[in-house]
């Protein structure tokens, strides 16, 4: 760049058509220049105050680039051409030219971008522990990071991913505690990802995951306590600008019955609900299975007393049973997302009528018995309880049902070996997604279905 009247010519037309892009320009005794930024993305009273008035007012035809005497910022980075400057401006820097015996060019960060406060994260509720979630700003939400892990072994790497929206990328993790080949594999990924689009987290959870996974390979969360958790057990955080969700690697199974909660409980009770959930995990998987198997084959085994209530209560019911399963299944899923999807004013209260009209009115019209209404209700009801697995756990019900309906208890546990081969074989970024059950290590089961806080919180995890 050979002088500031080329490089107006080269952003202007970068900016074309941008009423928002403002060029704020400055002269003096032999110098011109001018200050570039867009208005709403920077803070226009520190642009105005700490770097337009210190430069009408000290700028002179001696100047030769000696930015750190002249500019009142924290910070700034030397910049060398459009292409640079524009990322800046782009990025919430104000960009200052001037121009003497040659251009002069400085990025300062300026940018008064608006945020949420931090609020109590709505998607990982605890009564007991820290509230603090993180917000759609990644370097805020580096920032909370670091105001609990205060030490210079908390690293943080930035890249830009997404050849379109240019979306900042923070890769976090405690060195000495995170494993090197986890860091530089998803450093790799994150620098070779061929993406245009990337405006939320689960858009970087696409480009590092395996294609064809059913099960996560990432963790997620918005709670600040459990990421730095996660991070002093030696995993990996990725923060992605745009989000309040971090993604956390390695994932494995384990970490779906767990919950930051458990780490401030008597170990007794955090042990009792651990085996809470993972008994409401194998519930939401395979109850209807095990009714649908019940009501076709003879060898499912289940109490009388319950197999002559069930046939009460499925004897003039129309459909075939797994009909019936499939109807009210699938009736459940429609009417948890309408509740996802309406607006939050209205979308409690739909679902509400929504679930009363679809359990009422299909008995009534003899379309679904109390028994399926029963069994698919608390089949999904116990899904919530580990929310990691929801959407694993709802292609598995169908799978389970179908595997019941053409083999019964030996096509249940024809697709349950299936499904433990599954997990056992796959790999979250080198971890078994078993540990510590497979490979089996007596240390790891301490945090397992069992917990122990004591031994177990901020003690680094072995992974690999």
């Amino acid at each position: 760049m050979q002088s500031f009247k080329e490089l107006l010519d080269g952003l202007n037309e970068r900016f074309s058509d941008c009423d928002d892009f403002v060029i704020r320009p400055i002269s003096g005794d032999g110098f011109c220049g001018g200050v570039c930024f867009i208005k709403n993305i920077c803070d226009r009273s520190y642009v105005a105050e700490r770097l337009v008035a210190p430069t009408v007012r000290y700028c002179s035809g001696d100047f030769r680039g000696e930015f750190e005497r002249l500019l009142q910022s924290s910070a700034f980075s030397v910049c060398t051409g459009v292409g640079e400057a524009a990322d800046a401006i782009l990025g919430g820097n104000a960009l200052v030219a001037l121009e003497t015996d040659a251009l002069y060019m400085a990025c300062v960060a300026a940018d008064s971008f608006s945020y949420r406060g931090i609020d109590e994260p709505t998607s990982d509720v605890t009564v007991k522990g820290p509230r603090a979630g993180f917000n759609e700003s990644g370097e805020e939400s580096l920032a909370s990071l670091r105001r609990i892990i205060k030490n210079p072994c908390l690293k943080a790497r930035s890249f830009t991913v997404g050849s379109l929206t240019r979306t900042k990328v923070f890769l976090v993790y405690f060195e000495g505690r995170a494993s090197e080949k986890v860091v530089a594999d998803i450093a790799a990924a994150l620098e070779g990802a061929e993406a245009e689009c990337v405006v939320d987290s689960g858009n970087i959870e696409q480009l590092l995951c395996p294609k064809g996974s059913v099960f996560p390979t990432l963790g997620s969360s918005e709670k600040v306590d459990k990421v730095a958790s996660k991070i002093l057990a030696g995993r990996v955080a990725v923060i992605c600008d745009g989000s309040p969700f971090v993604l956390t690697a390695p994932y494995v199974f384990a970490e779906s019955i767990q919950s930051s909660e458990d780490y401030l409980k008597p170990a007794w009770y955090a042990t009792f609900m651990r085996f809470l959930r993972f008994f409401a995990l194998l519930a939401s998987a395979f109850l209807p299975a095990a009714f649908t198997a019940a009501a076709y084959h003879g060898d499912f085994p289940i109490p009388r007393v319950l197999a002559e209530s069930f046939e009460r209560m499925e004897r003039d019911i129309k459909l075939p049973f797994i009909a019936e399963m499939l109807l009210m299944l699938t009736a459940f899923e429609i009417v948890r997302e309408v509740g996802v999807r309406m607006p939050r004013t209205v979308g409690d209260a739909v679902g509400l009528v929504a679930s009363l009209l679809v359990g009422d009115a299909t008995v009534e019209a003899g379309l679904a018995g109390t028994a399926s209404l029963i069994i698919v209700a608390f089949s999904e009801t116990t899904g919530f309880i580990v929310p990691a697995m929801s959407t694993s756990l709802t292609l598995f019900r169908y799978l389970y049902i179908f595997a019941a309906y053409f083999a019964g208890l030996y096509g249940i546990l024809f697709a349950f070996g299936l499904t433990v081969m599954l997990l056992i074989t796959k790999k979250s970024f080198g971890a078994g997604y078993m540990t510590p059950l497979v490979p089996f290590s007596a240390r790891g089961m301490q945090d397992f279905l069992l917990a122990n806080p004591r031994k177990t919180l901020g003690r680094r995890e072995k992974l690999e």
